[in-house]
């Protein structure tokens, strides 16, 4: 039979085989040195790099009996065999064979070796890499590959962006929806679909300072995506293990800060040097063109298929600043300014136009179709997207001082927070404050009134320990109250609390949006009501008034706010530190009458920039970034194989082979929270839950409620790798069976090939011809049968059987095998063609579409490049290629014994 051992001595010529690629067939030692060997695979044409300390690959070992090929197809059964000089040498009397002269396909030939070597396993196993198999193929097929892994809400809106981008050849966008309406959850989607489908693997995201963790954990959480943090540490750990090698060559996928890049040169020619194939930069509307890092940016992006810029607030930084984000995306399409300006223009007649046909019930897409940012800018607001709460503002004038924050016990907000502790209990309270001092001396003087189990968050502590704490307070029985400093409004999701104190205001209205943003979000059920208490003829009052009368940002979102605080930044200032210089009251007109202006003049200025932005091409963008049918399509394809039990009956049978038990513990709407006891494992090797996690559900919204648990879907890595690790290991590649009571006697050879598409490059070619498995059943005369040839549930029907029974029956060893399974051959090869020419057709049929379209559209939507019809081209002749020559392998065998 054919065994593969691992050796410590490695030598040019030798045969592996890939644990993780068996299709590739029989490598051939390449190349090797201290770190890294090299494989070539001679019949998949391809070469491949493994880190030395840990390749995945085996030492391929044929023994006495086993069948072998040469390249020529000459054939010889194994007698003896020796190793001289690290290369073995196979003999059949007078003939031998040197292991770099075997055939490269040789694998194909493993199930059946297995069978003639007395070797053969379970029936059930059969069974089970047949589902498997089946399985994985319907799973290539499906449209929902890479969406079903997302542990999210299906929202509409995001998955309409994610199916749009991912399936683009060049996805090059701005991610702009209004805050609290998931631009990172779209990211992530977007990320875990390319990834899925092995259009990227080399990713890099650069997120402000505060944001590293956060990136991070949600995508870890919520898509089971491990990301490195790259930083300082990272650098020399990796110059520890490899001082040779550029360090971001060691991990594919990567985070990092702004300023870990900023600061240094060394680290911004290694990120360029490295090569990207998707970049993503959150808080993109941040980064001026003059400055150090869009230059950084514009240099990476040269060599980068795709990049993702995320902003709430794409035009805020003024039109010039908008114009740079968009160069970056498309330097061809968007290099002079002044014709962009003028295309701006354009829009307005072309909205009009829009809104005309919406009024009479006509569809405007002729007209989107030539609106070319819409190809590019995705922005989604708030008034056009269902399931936002409504918010309440609760203004508390307070009299009294300010204490000073070392003491906060005798401050009257503080006093009103503890008022309003015991006034809500059991309801949860979200606090954000200015700094981690703030929010530090609050929990101190808040014990001075009320006694209530307060969670912190803050820069101070670490990440597991602001892990914690956020449990804690998530936690129904946890924590009432949680205390933030100003980190907690960056990227936090704290959207099953509606009541938010704001101790202190910040001036700038971005950073009060993003306060109310944590909880004010898509999926908040309940009203939101806002606390602002403010100490009365204080700079506390002019700010609370400002933003409620003047902008009205506690009401309702504001857009602009970046204009709003440019406009009035020096006013609001100087006003307050005037107000803090000395006390005023209701008779100090002058501050009143200051402060009346402001309002005054900040709502008039409000009213005329949302005016502004609600012309011209917004209405367009708004109806570009989401079109409902296209998104309830995808969202029910996914529901659609939720609702099916295959993944969790499959799952459950394949634990259950390895000796793993899993408890239901409880039923949420139905569906089983399944506990699984690795210490039970008899295999260490086994795939586990990556955090050393245990429990895990298949349905969504017990995910979503419980962070505690995986979503096990057929996205979930640990899914892949189980079924993967069953493969791989050679289960169910042979086995023998008996039959009885089918009122005829003989041998029946079921055989289990796959078509492989070999070099790599699989994706979209495998959704044309998915690797399901073609199912061969043939008598001992060779004859074909079908199916229902053979007795109803004739496969529960099978017994075990001895697996060696026919190894001294030469007649059946040396003829009768061999010529069952040449004719099974024969057959799988006529359907493998039909299968070939199906997936090519089908293959044509969808791109020839897609090029037409996209081809009718660059003539009128300059948005769309000539380079996207070239792709579309070229995949065409690349998948055709693959299609037409995937190669036929055999992938199990099953002997059964009829009588």
């Amino acid at each position: 039979m054919s065994e593969a051992s691992m050796t410590n001595t490695f030598c040019k010529g030798q045969r592996w085989v890939s644990e993780t690629e068996p299709e590739l067939g029989l490598g051939v030692l390449f190349s090797f040195d201290a770190r890294t060997v090299t494989l070539h695979f001679p019949g998949s044409d391809c070469f491949r790099t493994y880190s030395r300390a840990a390749a995945p690959i085996k030492r391929m070992r044929f023994q006495p009996g086993d069948r072998i090929s040469r390249e020529d197809g000459t054939q010889m059964t194994v007698e003896t065999v020796a190793e001289n000089a690290g290369i073995l040498t196979y003999f059949q009397g007078d003939k031998q064979l040197f292991e770099y002269e075997l055939s490269s396909v040789l694998a194909v030939d493993m199930p059946f070796s297995k069978l003639l070597s007395g070797l053969s396993g379970t029936s059930a196993k059969f069974d089970l890499r047949y589902r498997i198999r089946s399985a994985q193929g319907a799973y290539q097929n499906s449209p929902a590959r890479g969406f079903l892994g997302g542990q999210v809400d299906l929202i509409p809106h995001q998955f309409y962006i994610a199916g749009e981008v991912s399936g683009r050849y060049f996805p090059r966008v701005l991610l702009s929806d209004e805050t609290g309406l998931g631009k990172t959850i779209e990211a992530g989607l977007i990320l875990h679909r390319l990834l899925v489908t092995s259009q990227i693997s080399r990713v890099l995201i650069i997120v402000p300072d505060v944001l590293v963790h956060q990136w991070f954990i949600e995508l870890y959480r919520k898509f089971s995506l491990i990301f490195r943090i790259f930083d300082d540490a990272y650098l020399k750990g990796a110059a520890a293990a490899e001082p040779d090698m550029n360090p971001f060559l060691l991990d594919q996928q990567g985070i990092c800060s702004e300023s870990f890049i900023r600061d240094s040169e060394h680290v911004k020619t290694a990120l360029i040097s490295a090569g990207w194939d998707m970049v993503v930069m959150d808080e993109a509307h941040h980064m001026a063109e003059d400055s150090s890092m869009y230059q950084f940016l514009a240099a990476l992006d040269v060599e980068t298929q795709g990049l993702m810029l995320l902003t709430a607030t794409p035009e805020q930084m003024g039109i010039e600043a908008h114009f740079a984000q968009l160069k970056l995306l498309d330097p061809c399409r968007y290099h002079d300014f002044l014709a962009f300006v003028k295309e701006l223009e354009r829009h307005k007649a072309v909205a009009q136009k829009v809104r005309e046909k919406l009024d009479r019930d006509e569809s405007p897409q002729s007209l989107l179709d030539a609106f070319g940012p819409g190809r590019v800018i995705f922005r989604n607001r708030r008034r056009s997207i269902k399931g936002f709460p409504e918010r309440q503002v609760s203004l508390i004038p307070l009299e009294g001082r300010c204490s000073s924050e070392e003491d906060l016990s005798g401050d009257p907000k503080v006093a009103c927070l503890a008022q309003l502790c015991r006034s809500l209990k059991p309801e949860k309270i979200l606090v954000i404050c200015r700094s981690r001092q703030t929010a530090k001396a609050l929990i101190q003087g808040l014990e001075a009134h009320v006694s209530v189990d307060a969670a912190r968050f803050d820069e101070s502590m670490d990440l597991l320990a602001r892990d914690r704490q956020a449990a804690w307070f998530a936690d129904p029985e946890g924590a009432r109250l949680m205390v933030c400093s100003e980190i907690g409004s960056e990227g936090r999701n704290f959207q099953f609390v509606h009541h938010l104190f704001l101790y202190d205001l910040p001036v700038n209205p971005e950073l009060l949006e993003q306060r109310i943003g944590r909880v004010d979000r898509i999926g908040q059920k309940e009203k939101i009501i806002i606390h602002v208490p403010y100490i009365r003829n204080t700079s506390h009052e002019i700010l609370a008034l400002w933003y409620d009368q003047g902008i009205g940002l506690f009401k309702e979102n504001v857009n602009g706010l970046h204009a709003v605080y440019t406009q009035f930044k020096s006013r609001v200032i100087q006003l307050m530190e005037q107000a803090d210089h000395r006390p005023f009251d209701a008779a100090d007109s002058q501050i009143r009458q200051k402060m009346t202006g402001l309002i005054r003049d900040t709502a008039a200025f409000v009213k005329q920039i949302t005016k502004d932005l609600n012309q011209g091409r917004h209405i367009l963008l708004e109806l570009n970034s989401f079109k409902p049918e296209s998104a309830h399509a995808l969202i029910q394809m996914i529901q659609q194989t939720e609702k099916a039990k295959d993944l969790h009956n499959l799952m459950a049978d394949l634990l259950d082979g390895y000796g793993i038990e899993t408890d239901h513990i409880t039923e949420v709407a139905g569906n089983s929270v399944v506990s699984f006891i690795p210490d039970r494992m008899t295999d260490e090797n086994f795939p586990t839950l990556s955090g050393g996690g245990k429990y895990v559900t298949f349905d969504r919204a017990t995910a979503i409620a419980r962070d505690d648990l995986d979503f096990l879907t057929w996205d979930h890595p640990f899914v892949r790798q189980v079924m993967e690790y069953f493969i791989t290991q050679g289960e169910g590649q042979a086995s023998v069976a008996r039959l009885s009571g089918t009122g005829r006697q003989g041998l029946l050879l079921e055989t289990l090939f796959l078509l492989d598409l070999p070099d790599g490059d699989t994706f979209l070619a495998d959704r044309f011809l998915p690797a399901l498995p073609i199912r061969i059943v043939v008598d001992h005369t060779g004859k074909p049968l079908r199916f229902g040839d053979l007795p109803a549930n004739w496969e529960s029907s099978l017994m075990s059987d001895d697996p060696g029974w026919f190894l001294d029956l030469p007649q059946v060893v040396q003829e009768i095998l061999p010529d069952m399974l040449d004719k099974s051959q024969h057959l799988a090869r006529k359907t493998a063609q039909t299968h070939r020419l199906d997936g090519a057709a089908k293959m044509e049929n969808v791109l020839t579409r897609e090029k037409d379209r996209l081809a009718t559209l660059s003539k009128i939507n300059p948005g769309i490049s000539s380079k996207e019809v070239e792709a579309v081209i070229k995949a065409q002749v690349h998948f055709r290629s693959l299609i037409l020559n995937a190669r036929l392998r055999l992938d199990g065998v099953r002997l059964i014994r009829i009588f």
